[in-house]
């Protein structure tokens, strides 16, 4: 069985794709796809500076956008997009001071979304579930900067125990929607909350920590506000965000 931890930790730290859905076919599309839009070797979403590459997205009215209903259509890979879009960014910015400020983490040269909250989706196959689900959003408020990281992909892999040298603290959970690995660690410099939820059909990941600055394999991360944006409970609640199933 595949270790979903090293896989989900290396979409932004290790120059290899994510786990997808079936071995070697989808390893070497979702390289392929990322290599197409990414810097020339890097991984998906590894920049140094957010400043190379960031527009930011002033929400003034995060109440109003926070309660917007979703589309409910999963029949293409656009709509899926949109629905899991939505919902993400409906539950995220919930949680977000209202004049906290969203940049979407992007590379040198991406035109970002509109929407900072729009999913990225490597394709993985045909069908509209076989693909590789990702973001990344800075925020700033009054405190400073952090991120807030999501990765979905498709299920049928399960999660390794607790472990991993990185982490400060560890555990388990178990939940109707599935089980939940729950951890902190040390991400250079900075702290990082990470909640993953091994549901049925999809591994859900989200992250949050205090630092602005996009993820890079071998560089340390400047702590840029006391702690994450999010806490543990909030990015654990974020991962059993309801409607996230593929």
């Amino acid at each position: 069985m595949e270790d979903v931890r090293a896989a989900l930790t290396a979409y932004v730290t290790e120059d290899e794709p994510p786990l997808g859905l079936s071995g070697d076919a989808v390893l070497a599309a979702a390289r392929l796809s990322r290599r197409r839009h990414l810097l020339t070797g890097a991984v998906a979403a590894v920049v140094v500076v957010l400043a190379l590459g960031l527009a930011v997205v002033v929400l003034p009215h995060r109440a109003e956008v926070a309660s917007r209903p979703c589309p409910t259509a999963s029949d293409t890979r656009g709509a899926l997009v949109d629905r899991l879009s939505c919902l993400i960014g409906n539950a995220v910015r919930s949680m977000l001071d209202p004049d906290a400020q969203i940049t979407r983490l992007t590379i040198p040269g991406e035109t970002p979304p509109e929407d900072p909250f729009h999913l990225i989706a490597d394709p993985a196959g045909d069908a509209p579930r076989e693909a590789l689900f990702h973001l990344g959003i800075r925020v700033t408020d009054s405190l400073g900067s952090g991120s807030v990281y999501v990765l979905i992909v498709p299920g049928g892999y399960g999660v390794p125990p607790c472990g991993t040298p990185e982490e400060i603290t560890c555990r388990t959970d178990q939940t109707p929607q599935g089980g939940l690995w729950l951890s902190t660690l040390h991400s250079g410099d900075a702290v990082t909350h990470r909640v993953v939820l091994a549901a049925p059909d999809a591994i859900v990941q989200f992250s949050s920590n205090n630092s602005g600055v996009l993820e890079q394999k071998d560089v340390r991360l400047p702590q840029q506000r006391p702690e994450p944006v999010l806490t543990l409970a909030q990015v654990r609640q974020l991962a059993l965000t309801p409607g996230l199933a593929l």
